[in-house]
Formats: structure tokens, C-alpha cells, sequence
């Protein structure tokens, strides 16, 4: 089967990812890198550059011959594309549409580009047999694909948001959705990721489903917060016991639980070699709002500068 393997150093220098390239078993190596750091300049030494794969990367180093290296060192840095969308529609006139990633750019991880094309195309031809001329299929193609570019990209970017903010944003729904999920699978959905893998659910349905989600999950933790204050003999208890105020102790029993749950969780996220390399290797940038991404079709005064990574 085919697997993208990751790893990421623990000072956030490097990341290397390796997607699969071919049906031969080739793959096609990414080092990703801050743009300030000296080694992502083109024309660096081959050597220092070798020295760094050997120290932080070296299960990849034998994989990375000579001539290869040299390439690696002497090119410049290339850059990964930013979040953006064309909107509101995604034809012009009644012959052009633009569709893959001319309609939707987003991080080469989770496969979303490549299979959103391929939709593309499908969802365009299907179009074509639908209606009695290009003008109006390449209009029906944007009714159904523009707002589907939208929720595409705006849910990738929820999930690689910079900063230590940014961070928390991205594993603690995953915590949330997995221990809701577990406990009542026919009210919460599992977690945006695993939503990627179902066939019933578009982007548009995977953002509204985790927005009923929210709104429940913070429903039944309010309930259960509302309970916990009504329980006043065993607070009180604790309260006399401790000699602080009951508001302290309530709050220091449902922060313990809390906290237990979420460690419980959280820790599947830090264990050794597991990089969620999209998100953690970005934790300087400044976190830009949804607007900034947004490319309205026909215009190209809004172009939003390369991310800093290499």
C-alpha cells in the first residue's frame, strides 16, 4: 500500500515528508524548512547540508545520494502554495471554468487536491450530460462546485492554523469529536480527518455537521457543569475539608476531569515520530483571517505573498 512518511525535528528546524511518487515504489522526498534558515538558501554547501540530514533526519540520509544532495543545495527554495479559493463562481463567460487547483489551493497532505480535481471533472462532465449547452454547464458547475472550493479550503486552514493557538485549534476538536464520538456515535460524528474518508459527506457538509457538533458538545458540557453545581453536599464536603470556597472546589473538580480526559487524549498527538508536519512547523507565523485567502476570479491585485516555508 502506499504511505507518506513523516518525521519532524524537535526544534521545529526540519521537517521531511516523502510522498509516494510512482507504482515502483519511488518517492518524492519534501524538506521543509524555515525561509531565514541558512541551509534553505540556493547554493549552500552540500556538506553542511549533509551534516544537517545526518543529525536530524538520518533514518532518510542513505536515501539521498550524492548527486541528488548537490541538486538539493544548489537549487532555490521553492514554496509551498497558500490557502485560496476563486469565488463567487468558477466560469467566465460560457466556454472557460477553472477547477483543481486553478479553483482551490491547499497543503499537499490528506490527498485533498488531487481528489477534488478528479471531483472536478466528474461533477463538469456530469454537467455536460445534463444540460443542452457548454454556457449552461459551465454555469451549473459553478453553482455546484464554487461553494464547495470554499468550504474545501477554510477547513484546511482550520486545520493548519499557525502559532501555539493555532495548535490548540487543531487538536482540541480533535480531542473533543473523539471522546464524544465514543460516547454517542449516532449524535457526534468522529473527527474532521476521519470525515475526509466518507463518501456521504462534501465539504459544505463536513463544516455545517462539526458546527451542530460544537453547539451540542457545548450544550452537554454545560449540562453536565449545571449538574455538578446542583451536587452541593459532596462540594460542600470537599469545601470543608479543604478549607477553600465552593466556587474553587468545583472548578478544581471539573478542571481535574477535564484535564484528565484531555491528556488522556492529547497524548496520542505527541508520541515520538508522529508529526502532523502541516501544522506544528509553523509555530512563529501570524495566523491571517479567512479573507486573505480568498481570489475573487478576473481580479489579480489581491495576490497573497508565499508562506514562510521552503
Amino acid at each position: 500500500p502506499d504511505l507518506n512518511y513523516s518525521a519532524r525535528s524537535k526544534d521545529g528546524r526540519v521537517i521531511f515528508d516523502a510522498l509516494p511518487a510512482d507504482a515502483q515504489g519511488n518517492y518524492c522526498g519534501v524538506l521543509l524548512m524555515k525561509m531565514d534558515d541558512e541551509l534553505a538558501a540556493p547554493d549552500t554547501n552540500p556538506k553542511k547540508l549533509r551534516d544537517l540530514i545526518d543529525e536530524y533526519i538520518p533514518q532518510f540520509s542513505p536515501l539521498i545520494d550524492e548527486k541528488n544532495l548537490a541538486a538539493i543545495a544548489k537549487k532555490a527554495p521553492s514554496f509551498l502554495p497558500s490557502f485560496r479559493y476563486a469565488g463567487p463562481r468558477l466560469h467566465e463567460g460560457e466556454k472557460t471554468v477553472v477547477l483543481g487547483d486553478a479553483a482551490h489551493t491547499v497543503k499537499p497532505y490528506f490527498g485533498l487536491g488531487a481528489n477534488s480535481a478528479l471531483l472536478d471533472v466528474e461533477v463538469l462532465d456530469e454537467c455536460l450530460d445534463k444540460t443542452s449547452s457548454i454556457g449552461d454547464a459551465v454555469k451549473m458547475f459553478s453553482v455546484e462546485r464554487a461553494g464547495e472550493a470554499e468550504s474545501m479550503v477554510k477547513v484546511s486552514r482550520q486545520l493548519d492554523r499557525p502559532g501555539t493557538l493555532g495548535l490548540l485549534a487543531f487538536i482540541v476538536p480533535l480531542i473533543l469529536d473523539s471522546v464524544f464520538h465514543g460516547f454517542a456515535p449516532k449524535i457526534f460524528e468522529a473527527n474532521t480527518l476521519a470525515m475526509f474518508q466518507r463518501t456521504d459527506y462534501d465539504f459544505r457538509g463536513i463544516q455545517k455537521r462539526k458546527r451542530i457538533d460544537r453547539i451540542n458538545q457545548t450544550l452537554v458540557l454545560g449540562f453536565f457543569g449545571y449538574l455538578l453545581s446542583k451536587t452541593n453536599f459532596i462540594f460542600d464536603a470537599l469545601s470543608q475539608a479543604t478549607g477553600q470556597n465552593l466556587t474553587t472546589v468545583i472548578s478544581a473538580v471539573v478542571g481535574t476531569i477535564a484535564a484528565a480526559v484531555f491528556v488522556r487524549k492529547a497524548a496520542f498527538f505527541f508520541l515520538p515520530g508522529l508529526a502532523p508536519a502541516d501544522v506544528l512547523g509553523k509555530m512563529q507565523s501570524k495566523a491571517t483571517n479567512n479573507d486573505s485567502f480568498i481570489t475573487p476570479l478576473g481580479f489579480k491585485d489581491k495576490q497573497e505573498g508565499p508562506e514562510d516555508l521552503t
